[in-house]
């Protein structure tokens, strides 16, 4: 995926004080950023953290709101985030798209496969936010940064996923249930199932065919319970695919 900064990533959720001083030091010149896990030092989260200020800096890029979408009652539910919401904010997401705009529509946006949010007010009025997940975070598309090579392949993959929840009731719970790395996991053997049925479409792209074998096997070394998940959440949208097709 896009290298990103190597900066320690924010602390735990309880130390606060610790979290914001490094949010703003991270961001001090940056409207955004997104910190890849670093394997090295045993992390296994990855953070996208974005600052919503009082003022914008005209410097890099000046978020005034948070598109995201959380669980709720089994079922997906558009969020917002902006100056006008009560802080601290602690609480999970869920997998999709996270968009940052700023005062004149300009986005940037995200996907994720869920994790945690937490949103706290500086001393200063900044609004600091993390989006924290156990999964890769993904640059999609935007004004201030390129795509990802797996941005499209994450995006036809949630878009498949909309499939049968959109047919059948109970499938959107399903798949709220499963954890950050099991949605990760099922996205993985997915990949590999598409191209392992096409030969000459996996000769034409031999750079995600080397990189789902080898994700495939740090997965079910790392995550093998999650990985079995994904197995078992897969064959049930297929079943309910086929249903849906009916």
């Amino acid at each position: 995926m896009v290298a990103t900064m190597t900066a320690d990533p924010p602390p735990p959720p309880a130390d606060n004080a610790r979290w914001l001083d490094q949010a703003a030091r991270i961001l001090a010149n940056l409207g955004f950023e997104l910190i890849e896990p670093d394997w090295a030092k045993g992390d296994d989260t990855s953070h996208l953290l974005i600052a919503i200020r009082t003022e914008p800096t005209l410097s890099h890029f000046d978020p005034e709101r948070i598109d995201y979408w959380m669980t709720d009652g089994g079922r997906g539910k558009a969020q917002v985030l902006d100056r006008d919401d009560r802080f601290p904010i602690l609480s999970e997401y869920a997998w999709g798209r996270i968009a940052a705009t700023d005062r004149i529509n300009v986005r940037n946006e995200f996907l994720s496969f869920g994790g945690s949010l937490r949103a706290q007010v500086a001393a200063d009025g900044t609004i600091y936010t993390d989006f924290a997940s156990h999964a890769p975070i993904l640059r999609w598309s935007g004004h201030s940064q390129s795509s990802d090579p797996l941005a499209a392949e994450v995006g036809a993959f949630f878009a498949r996923l909309k499939i049968p929840i959109d047919f059948v009731p109970g499938t959107e719970a399903l798949i709220a249930q499963a954890a950050p790395r099991t949605l990760y996991c099922a996205f993985i053997q997915h990949v590999r199932e598409r191209l392992s049925g096409a030969r000459t479409f996996r000769e034409a792209n031999r750079w995600l065919a080397e990189w789902s074998s080898r994700e495939a096997q740090r997965a079910q070394v790392a995550w093998l319970d999650h990985w079995n998940a994904a197995v078992e959440l897969r064959t049930h949208l297929t079943a309910v695919e086929a249903i849906a097709r009916e």
